[in-house]
């Protein structure tokens, strides 16, 4: 498979080959079909996130390089591994990248997108800037019927920040107005 991966911070991504995973276990291979980029992806790629003011907050350590980013991932899927039996080959879904642990009390509690020791994908596991990318169980996939293909990736970042955020908002009336801004 062909994937765009970081092989030296701040340097223009190359297209790298290596060998098409295949599942084990819970795990499934989807055919990327869309990955958005995030801002995200930018800082990723340079290796930090700037702070303002001459500060970085150094991310670089997370990743092996080469590193395919891609968190934004929307796909088919193509093969699954021997404990699958939810999901269907063919099946058009995207894939929730946000991945913990699954052993710590965190993640035991449902926030996984907490977890201290994270098994993000496009950050610390191979993202969606590829041919393929291996989720690592069938529970991370979501249908994304009824949204426009292309979108749907998206939304696995920039909706879920929305959402959440939605989330928070607590006595809300009907008079109320709520401004939602995107600022990457």
């Amino acid at each position: 498979m062909k994937s765009e991966a970081i092989v030296e911070f701040g340097k223009p991504l190359k297209t790298i080959e290596s060998e098409t995973p295949k599942p084990k276990g819970k795990e499934v291979l989807l055919k990327i079909t869309y990955s958005g980029v995030c801002h995200s992806d930018v800082h990723l790629h340079d290796g930090y996130f700037d702070l303002g003011g001459g500060n970085q907050l150094p991310v670089g350590a997370a990743m092996n390089l080469p590193h395919t980013l891609g968190h934004e991932i929307e796909g088919e899927v193509v093969s699954v591994g021997p404990d699958v039996s939810d999901v269907k080959i063919g099946s058009s879904v995207v894939a929730y990248p946000w991945i913990g642990c699954g052993e710590c009390s965190t993640c035991e509690t449902g926030d996984e997108h907490y977890c201290n020791a994270p098994q993000q994908l496009g950050i610390q596991l191979p993202g969606g800037f590829s041919d393929f990318c291996l989720i690592p169980d069938s529970k991370y996939l979501l249908d994304y019927t009824g949204i426009r293909p292309g979108l749907a990736a998206t939304y696995m970042c920039s909706g879920l920040t929305a959402f959440g955020a939605l989330k928070k908002l607590v006595n809300v009336n009907a008079d109320d107005h709520i401004l939602i801004m995107g600022l990457g």
